[in-house]
């Protein structure tokens, strides 16, 4: 009569290095990739008195399984606001945690001004983990006859300072940038880089209520004139950012 046999010491220790095997598997797809926060403009848009609202969704993927994490949204001056909670799963997916008060369908308005940059960042609950993403909704930029292309980033808490970005210059081409405001013409520092571009910050002053201001960027063939305002007026909301909170 045959008898069964039962694995030894060796045979279950392989059986544990093979089941191990197979789950190192089964997790190295998710543990390779590294965890991603992005923000999608939608389509669609609404026009609300005078103020514009763009739809947006944020994507996450390959997060920490099992953790919670909060969504914290940061304004350009530092400001932060604290929103929902989501749980991740064994999918490294964002799963929301809604409020035990309310029900149906949950939005986050975010709104915005001129230039600002909003960061929306992902927070686990414990341990040091964040994950970013950043969209300017808004942004304040031109581009010229002869292809450059211009953006002005609202920095200053009080709409007095700016950081200018430009594109498209021929590699380390020798211009000229000036500031005009308040009756006042001023040269600024200008530098185009080897790769085409120019990088300069704008300072105004924090003595006035500010108003309306231009940059002339001087080249050897185009004289380019970028107005956009500063101040008081710059600090208007113009619109927000609509999120459907899933």
């Amino acid at each position: 009569m045959a008898r069964s046999r039962c694995p030894g010491d060796e045979g279950v220790k392989k059986m544990k290095w093979q089941i191990l095997a197979a789950a190192l598997i089964l997790v190295q797809p998710l543990m390779g990739k590294e965890p991603q926060l992005s923000c999608e403009k939608r389509i669609g848009e609404m026009n609300w008195q005078g103020m514009i609202f763009h739809r947006y969704r944020l994507k996450a993927e390959n997060f920490p399984p099992r953790q919670t994490f909060r969504l914290i949204v940061k304004s350009f001056d530092g400001t932060t606001t604290e929103t929902f909670k989501y749980f991740a799963n064994s999918k490294g997916h964002l799963i929301l945690q809604p409020p035990e008060d309310v029900e149906g369908e949950i939005y986050a308005i975010c709104p915005a001004k001129r230039g600002e940059r909003l960061t929306f960042l992902m927070q686990a609950d414990e341990g040091e983990d964040s994950y970013e993403a950043e969209v300017i909704p808004f942004p304040l930029e031109m581009r010229s006859k002869k292809g450059i292309r211009l953006s002005l980033e609202l920095q200053g808490e009080k709409g007095e300072k700016f950081l200018l970005f430009a594109q498209g210059f021929n590699p380390c081409e020798d211009v000229e940038l000036f500031l005009e405001a308040q009756g006042k013409k001023l040269k600024q520092e200008a530098q185009v880089t080897s790769l085409g571009d120019l990088c300069a910050w704008i300072q105004l002053s924090t003595e006035s209520e500010g108003g309306e201001a231009k940059l002339v960027l001087v080249r050897k063939n185009e004289e380019v004139v970028f107005p956009f305002q500063w101040g008081a007026p710059a600090l208007k909301f113009v619109g927000a950012c609509c999120f459907e909170i899933k």
